[in-house]
């Protein structure tokens, strides 16, 4: 019994040293990071500082957040922002932002509500602690701007995860339920048609494969895209449905070569919105609607309209039209 209970205080006190060990070194962390923010010219306040969770758990708060860089006008201001782990899996963190906070840009601020918006960061438990998935997921969101316009969707779920058996591969989704645009904007957008103000679905599935892993080194080996391949992607808006799938990689110059496949669903009143977004002047409506009309008739199905966005030679062109210019997507090495 006494060996027992020795036993117990001695373990009880080997996870207490480790648990106050590693609080210590998350805290020093954490002050070090304000530290060098502010050696580089970043605003980075904070009111409060302090890691709790004491014996399960190492949890981190820090209050009064007012991080802006001043040469930039960019910025973030929270009350309060939580960061979680647990004592036996400290690769696996889980961060919590507040309902409100507020983003700065050159030129407006932002106020952003939301409903339980979480972040979770897990990697590998390996001395490089490579990648293993982010997800970030939140119940409604609302955008205010100081310019006047307000956004809202309200359900959105982003997530990377690596790719077993694939140390540079990643699986990419983004599925977005319910977006609604400025409803100024949407209004006049809508105006001419019968579609709603809202977004209803945003789905994308799709795999980047990169030139390295996400992993403690990714700083140094700066990872590019070797390949994005483009599983599927969906967005309906009310009768208006586009869907596209396909591939691109970088070419010998590092501009993005390949060919992704869209199909448009009820095309026609895709015209209306771009002549009132501005797209298209007014009195070339009818000749855009004629010409999709013909592509849409060699489909075999009048309502579907299928157009190959294609990236070859530098450029890029949406089925007959040039678009300008391909994306680079890797630095050239030569």
């Amino acid at each position: 019994m006494r060996r027992l209970l020795f036993l117990l205080v001695l373990g009880t006190a080997i996870w207490s040293g480790y648990w106050f060990i590693g609080s210590s070194a998350l805290r020093q962390g954490a002050e070090q990071w304000f530290a060098d923010q502010s050696a580089r010219g970043i605003t980075a306040e904070k009111t409060a500082l302090a890691v709790r969770g004491f014996p399960n758990r190492f949890d981190l708060t820090v209050e009064g957040l007012r991080l802006i860089d001043p040469q930039t006008g960019m910025g973030w201001e929270a009350p309060f922002a939580q960061i979680f782990a647990m004592t036996w899996k400290p690769w696996h963190i889980i961060a919590a932002l507040p309902p409100e906070q507020t983003v700065r840009l050159p030129d407006q601020e932002i106020a952003i509500t939301s409903d339980g918006l979480l972040a979770s960061l897990r990697a590998r438990p390996a001395t490089d602690l490579p990648l293993a998935a982010v997800v970030v997921e939140s119940g409604a969101i609302r955008a205010m701007s100081s310019q006047g316009w307000t956004a809202a969707v309200e359900k959105v779920v982003a997530s990377v995860r690596a790719v077993d058996g694939q140390a540079s591969a990643y699986d990419l989704a983004l599925d977005v339920a319910g977006l609604a645009p400025d409803p100024a904007q949407m209004a006049r957008l809508t105006a001419e048609t019968d579609l709603p103000g809202t977004v209803s679905v945003i789905h994308l599935l799709a795999r980047a494969t990169l030139t390295a892993p996400l992993d403690r080194h990714a700083g140094e080996s700066q990872p590019q895209i070797a390949a994005l391949d483009l599983t599927e992607a969906l967005v309906t808006w009310g009768q208006l449905s586009i869907s596209a799938k396909g591939g691109i990689a970088p070419d010998a110059e590092g501009f993005a070569a390949g060919r992704i496949d869209i199909d448009v669903t009820n095309w026609d009143r895709l015209v209306q919105v771009l002549v009132a977004s501005g797209a298209i002047k007014p009195e070339l409506a009818p000749t855009v609607q004629n010409m999709l009309a013909a592509l849409a008739n060699e489909g075999g199905d009048p309502s579907v309209l299928k157009l190959p966005l294609v990236f070859a030679g530098g450029r890029m062109s949406l089925g007959p039209l040039p678009l300008g210019p391909a994306p680079m997507l890797m630095t050239p090495t030569g």
